[in-house]
């Protein structure tokens, strides 16, 4: 009998039946994790394109993940549902579950983000005490501090309760109702001294109301950092005035718990009562003998107008005596389910019935303080009662709003209202918005603006207090900040998400304000990284929230013992790219007693030196155009100057790891903006940003980089997106073309950032309200119109603008005028706008021949847009974006049906980044600068400069530890290196410098890759040959139904019409940018199938031909070991197409030649030949042989010996067709290649590095010298400039050191040391030229005398004008001498 089944049941049930359910829904979460993290990535058609990369052989796998997907609303609903069930009843959670919750916390999208909040509710609860715990810890220290007769309590036993960090106001009020009353009484004192501790209290008394409600009466004073303090808020750190330090307790000052200090401000004293009813019918019966407990004045005390929050409303300051100063808070519990607002307004009609009375006794404010029931036996999970630990609502009514409710601070406990630090929100008015969790405080900002303007800057600010939740510690650690810090940051994104979505207004900028409580001991340098980790992890989502401001506040310790520091965090990302986090203190200003911020650390923020209550700033132009351009996907064009400077401090730091730097400059970067003038000429100006009036920006950049530190020009030239969407019109394509010249005429390099909409389509406006139809018939329509007219008198408004052109018909017994043409007063509404579009691209395309073009690619590049990125060549595109010439709704219309889902599917990165047209992509706009700026760092700065060579940290003479194989490998280990694949942790060390490989044009035809990097730091461009098979695969069109994505397998080592175009073109881009270029040569020949010879294999090929034979820089070809070069491919590459600059080395294990051995052998080397070889080599063949030779043999012999030969030949064959294919080998070898010339040295793989580096560096001298002496004498050949050199080496150093002529390294030397000799010791070099240019022109002069002999007596005498009188003296003397007769 089989077992084994049932052993996997009572396996499936070991822990019971909620055990196996907790196993099964657990496998439900993980199967639900399985999908959705497939999603994650990026947008939607991304993640699918990934997953069909991921899942190649079998696409069912990915339909099913797909359609899962598709119900993600439905299945969120069913997990959360899930999570409940699993953790609901029992918070304490197993390692197994925790892992797969904070897995479910990870997700980032917002369509996961109901169940990552759920996950995180859990994990948090299975941390939280329970609210009974609490009770009863709160319970015991309340009963320990009532004296043995129960009469009173001593308030020192309850200081923990006060001054404890930990939050108990959702457990204190259910004390305000407690059977003893002596506990009563305690908790209303409590409660006063806890929510009052920032203030001074004076006085406490406790007395009974009639019908036995306790009521307790205090004084108190404004803390300093109160708004309400003076006219001008002065801001205070306050030393502690010792009447706290009586209870024998220490506690910290930050700006939530300030005493007064009286050395610096006259006090400012305040009366308050709190009392605390059953029900608010008991508080309207005991109304009037709650206010009498303020009939007597309080000591007069100068108090002072309201400053701070009144003005945010009102600034009707009323005399200073008049000023209301009580503050009366009642608590009330309600039993029924009242919601806030029938509370609200039941609390308000009140309110208003009593306001005389109020008014009368000088209440300032009221505050309702509603507990709520016991309301945790409706929650069904344990989760929802530590989670929902009610807190108690709170209503505050106010005099100076005639007693209506004061919405602001609804739920919110007035006492500690400036911990939230509302009154920085003064230039806006503030609406509160409902919110489903009592923590969060949400309000919506309008900017204050003058009467009558519209208002533009909406915001949300989203405020949180995040208080300890057990009474035991005092310290937070760290990882709660961390953890409470993160829900809190998730909590605020959700109620953003709800209001974000319900408002009808448009919100950005919006702001959250986390005000962090408990004293942290931790360095704050650790709390950068670990808040930058949690924005990077959300970034997408509070980037669609439009969250750029946020702003954390704690009081920190750096050691458990140390003074603690209130500390902020401000975080900032306006312009998408760049989170900028700045730390500072609170520091009191000595001389004014003003609390301000200080820069912690040594980075100084924008807000160093400035008030703590400095308000929030509104938004200006500038931003609302931001906030256009980036609803876009693209950055603000304003926004890339800065975005250049922050990609080049990233491009010091990460090339320091590459490359012994100099110290990055202070300054690293200026710039001024080019603007056309009135005449369409370039100037140079610095305007703000936001002041163009067209479409088009252009600047002129200084940038000091690692590759130029003393600085490099170019141009970026970018379009305006939100400027008509960025289209091209006539004043658009002349600055374009302006600048573009610019960068040609100074031959620097040009940058263009595409984001626009192609040409600009326009109709004439004027015309367009003004025109008629005649029709055929007016009562039909239908049956056609017969022209457009226009009548005399709106013809004569517009004739003179010669916006219309028409004829002068009379027609249906009135005058009109027939339009022929509209013209429109406008410029740019059609044709014009084309004929601008294509001078731009013939500028592009010039541009590209003589300068470096380079093209990044945001949002979108629609058709001029399209071409002038392709005419630019070097094509960066971020991810999101597209490059297409019609969109997928102009195509669909053609096709009258929907084909196209998007512009991406067309144009995006996985079309044209597979075809070659975009050399690279990037994640975002930021990531597409720093490219910009490393593809830079390769290039000279100018047309005229050489190469900008850096100083490696990767030693030239190392040798190369990887080695190719003859079996297939990824040649970009040949050229980067390698981790170790037996040794961990050890790196294989490739060809180039470490690091410095940047690839181009990835995906598209993989059987080649080309690139650049860096020798011993001079920059080269690469070309390599991939030895393994790549798959190419070629989409369906969706136009066509029939089609079908195919995939096509292509050989490594071969030349197919795809990988030659791209070697071409690769070869094209390199020779422009002045790079030297490496070919690790290896491959086996031309593809020439017949699908290839039609794909036009034939002229690829060509162009490479081509692209070598124009390249202007040195090119050194290396056949790596194991590799072989053959046949057509040998032909294309080989130095006789290019002699001034091609060389060609072979490895010792390399090979060359026509065909493969084994082809060589298959037509050279038959099996004849290979017989003719048995019978001279092999002794039995030739006995054999020999036997059968001789005549005297019978017939039965000669069989025999006929057999036995047959045999031998048969058995030998094999082996000797291996000799053969030896034999055929060996005329292929390095030795041969050498002997005939075709290469310049055979090296050794390790050591080629270093031949490399020396003899690069050397041509590249020669390379300066020739040219120096070719502006002296254009008309030498290159064979006698070399032997020139060569002759001033041997004169310079010797005849004994002729010989070092050869060694490139001594010949480096020499040359460098020749070409910055010092000043007066003239170099061997320098004369010689001297020599030669004086040459030549003698020789030109004498030549043009020659072809004109009648100028010569014209010219001779125009010469001697102009020299000296003792030169002319010296021509006469000659001139004498030759008259006269020659002595016999």
């Amino acid at each position: 009998m089989n077992t084994q089944s049932i052993v996997q049941l009572v396996q499936r049930y070991r822990s019971g039946i909620r055990g196996h359910m907790k196993a099964v829904v657990m496998d439900l979460l993980r199967q639900y994790l399985k999908v959705e993290i497939e999603f994650q990535q990026g947008h939607y058609e991304k993640c699918v394109f990934i997953l069909r990369e991921d899942h190649k052989a079998d696409m069912t796998t990915v339909l099913n993940y797909i359609f899962s997907h598709a119900q993600v609303t439905k299945k969120n609903l069913l997990v959360t549902m899930l999570i409940d069930q699993l953790c609901g009843r029992d918070p304490t959670l197993t390692d197994e579950l925790i892992a797969i919750l904070t897995e479910l916390t990870q997700l980032s999208k917002t369509t996961n983000a109901k169940v990552a909040l759920r996950a995180r509710q859990v994990l948090i609860a299975s941390h939280l005490p329970s609210y009974e715990l609490r009770h009863n810890q709160v319970e015991s220290i309340f009963l320990s501090a009532i004296d043995m007769y129960g009469h009173q309590f001593c308030i020192e036993n309850l200081q923990k309760l006060i001054l404890s960090e930990t939050s108990i106001f959702d457990v204190l009020p259910n004390f305000f109702y407690h059977s003893n009353q002596v506990v009563r009484m305690a908790a209303l004192e409590v409660y006063v001294r806890r929510a009052y501790i920032a203030y001074e209290l004076n006085s406490v008394q406790h007395r009974q109301l009639q019908d036995g409600a306790c009521i307790v009466e205090f004084q108190f004073m404004l803390p300093t950092s109160h708004p309400n303090r003076g006219n001008i808020p002065t801001l205070n750190r306050m030393s502690f005035s010792s009447n706290l330090n009586h209870y024998g307790m220490f506690h910290v000052a930050s700006v939530s718990d300030v005493l007064l200090d009286t050395a610096f401000t006259p006090p400012c004293q305040r009366m308050g009562a709190m009392v605390a009813f059953r029900t608010f019918e008991d508080f309207a019966k005991n109304f009037q003998d709650v206010t009498s407990c303020f009939t007597d004045s309080p000591p007069s005390s100068p108090t002072f107008p309201e400053s701070g929050h009144a003005s945010l409303y009102d600034d009707d300051h009323k005399s200073v005596r008049d000023e209301p100063i009580h503050i009366l808070n009642v608590a009330i519990k309600i039993d029924n389910d009242t919601d806030d607002d029938g509370l609200g307004t039941m609390f308000g009609e009140f309110m208003y019935s009593m306001r005389s009375i109020l008014f009368d006794h000088g209440i300032r404010r009221l505050t309702f303080l509603v507990a709520q029931k016991d309301f945790r036996k409706q929650c069904n999970y344990e989760v929802d009662r530590r989670f929902h630990r009610e807190f108690p609502k709170f209503f505050t009514f106010r005099s100076r709003d005639k007693f209506q409710e004061d919405r602001i601070y609804r739920h919110l406990e007035p006492a500690l209202a400036f911990q939230l630090e509302l009154n920085r929100m003064r230039n806006f008015d503030l609406s509160a918005m409902p919110c489903a969790n009592h923590k969060m405080h949400l309000y919506l900002g309008a900017a204050k603006v003058e009467a009558g303007i519209e208002v533009t800057d909406y915001r949300f600010f989203v405020r949180a207090i995040i208080r300890h939740s057990d009474l035991v510690t005092k310290e937070a650690s760290f990882e709660y900040l961390q953890n409470e810090g993160e829900r809190l940051l998730l909590e605020a994104m959700d109620e953003l998400e709800v209001a974000f979505n319900n408002t009808n207004v448009r919100t950005d900028c919006n702001h959250i304000f986390l005000n962090f409580v408990p004293t942290v001991i931790m360095d704050p340098s650790k709390i950068e990284e670990s808040v930058r980790s949690m924005v990077m992890r959300y970034g997408s989502r509070l980037w669609k929230l439009r969250v750029l401001q946020a702003e954390l506040k704690i009081n920190i310790r750096l050691t458990p013992t140390g003074k603690a520091i209130p500390i902020r965090l401000f975080l900032t990302n306006e312009s998408g790219y760049y989170l900028d986090i700045s730390l500072y203190k609170e520091v009191t200003n000595v001389g004014t007693s003003q609390i301000m911020f200080q820069a912690y650390g040594d980075k100084q923020g924008p807000l160093h030196g400035m008030l703590i209550n400095t308000p929030y700033v509104t938004k200006d132009l500038l931003q609302s155009k931001r906030f256009q351009a980036q609803s876009l996907g693209t950055t603000y064009v304003y926004d890339l100057p800065e975005m250049f400077r922050q990609a080049l401090i990233k491009l010091w730091t990460s090339l320091e790891v590459q490359a012994e730097l100099p110290p990055m400059p202070a300054e690293l970067m200026t710039f001024t903006e080019l603007v056309l003038d009135s005449q369409g000429q370039l100037l140079q100006l610095n305007r703000l940003p936001g002041g163009n009036e067209i479409g088009m920006v252009a600047w002129k950049m200084h940038l000091k980089s690692p590759e130029c530190p003393d600085g490099r020009d170019l141009i970026v030239i970018s379009n305006d997106i939100t400027h008509k969407i960025g289209s091209f019109g006539p004043q658009e394509d002349l600055l374009f073309l302006r600048a573009s010249e610019f960068a040609r005429t100074k031959g620097i390099p040009r940058i263009y950032i595409a984001a626009n909409s192609g040409a600009r389509i326009g109709l004439a406006e004027e015309i367009r309200h003004m025109f008629h139809v005649a029709w055929e018939d007016a009562a039909d329509p239908y049956k056609g119109y017969k022209y457009l007219y226009l009548t005399p008198q709106d013809y004569k408004k517009v004739s003179a603008l010669n916006s219309v052109h028409c004829e002068h018909v009379e027609d249906e017994g009135e005058s009109r005028y027939k339009i022929t043409d509209i013209i429109g007063k406008e410029e740019g509404l059609g044709v014009e706008n084309l004929r601008g579009s294509g001078m731009i691209a013939g500028e592009s395309s010039l541009a590209y021949d003589e300068i470096i073009t380079i093209n990044l690619v945001t949002c979108r590049a629609i058709g001029i847009g399209a071409y002038l990125v392709r005419l630019g060549q070097r094509t960066i595109q971020v991810e999101n974006s597209h490059i297409i010439l019609t969109g997928a709704g102009a195509l669909n219309k053609v096709l009258g049906r929907e084909v196209y889902t998007s512009n991406n599917q067309l144009g995006g990165v996985q079309i044209m980044y597979n075809n070659g047209v975009t050399h690279t992509t990037v994640y975002d706009d930021f990531e597409g600068v720093v490219t910009v700026l490393q593809w830079l760092s390769y290039m000279p700065k100018n047309i005229s400069s050489s190469v900008p060579i850096l100083n490696p940290k990767d030693p030239v003479d190392r040798d190369i530890d990887f080695l190719p194989t003859k079996a297939p490998y990824d040649p970009r280990w040949m050229l980067s290196g390698r981790l170790h694949p037996t040794q961990k942790g050890q790196w294989q060390n490739g060809f180039f410098d470490n690091g410095s490989f940047m690839e181009m044009m990835q995906p598209w035809a993989q059987t080649v890759v080309v690139g650049r990097a860096r020798l011993g730091g001079i920059p080269v461009g690469v070309v390599a040959v991939e030895t393994r098979s790549v798959e190419l695969s070629i989409p369906a069109d969706p136009a066509n139904l029939d089609s079908e994505a195919k995939i096509i397998q292509q050989a490594g080592q071969v030349w197919f019409p795809d990988s030659a175009f791209k070697t071409a073109q690769a070869i094209k881009d390199l020779n422009r940018e002045g790079l030297p270029l490496m070919v690790f040569a290896n491959w086996r020949g031309f593809s020439g199938g017949m699908k290839d010879m039609y794909d036009q294999v034939l002229k690829f090929g060509a162009y490479i031909v081509d692209g070598l034979r124009e390249y202007r820089q040195p090119v050194l070809i290396y056949i790596p070991p194991n590799a072989e070069l053959r046949g057509g491919s040998w032909v294309v590459i080989d130095t006789t197409i290019n002699p001034r600059h091609m060389e060609m080395y072979a490895d010792k294990e390399s090979r060359g030649g026509v065909l493969e051995p084994e082809g060589t052998v298959e037509i050279k080397f038959r099996k004849k030949d290979l017989v003719k070889t048995m019978r001279r080599v092999d002794p039995v063949y030739m006995n054999l042989a020999e036997r059968l030779g001789t005549p005297e043999l019978s017939p039965c012999e000669r069989k025999e010996l006929e057999t036995k030969l047959k045999e031998r030949e048969e058995f030998l064959l094999p082996i000797y067709h291996q000799v053969a294919v030896k034999f055929a080998d060996l005329h292929d070898t390095p030795g041969r290649m050498q002997e005939k010339g075709v290469i310049t040295d055979i090296l050794d793989w390790p050591t080629s590095r270093t031949f490399f580096y020396w003899r690069l560096r050397r041509l590249l001298l020669e390379e300066t010298v020739k040219r120096k002496i070719l502006n002296a004498n254009s008309e030498l050949t290159d064979g006698q400039i070399q032997a020139m050199l060569r002759r001033w080496f041997v004169e310079a150093e010797g005849a004994v050191k002729a010989y070092l002529w050869d060694d490139n390294k001594d010949v480096v030397e020499w040359l460098e040391k020749q070409l910055v000799e010092e000043e007066g010791a003239r170099s061997v070099i320098d004369e010689n030229i001297k020599y030669i240019s004086r040459d030549y022109i003698l020789k030109q002069i004498r030549s043009l005398v020659q072809a004109n002999p009648e100028v010569a007596m014209d010219s001779i005498v125009h010469m001697t004008q102009h020299i000296s009188p003792a030169q002319r003296a010296e021509i006469m003397r000659i001139l004498s001498s030759m008259d006269a007769p020659a002595p016999t």
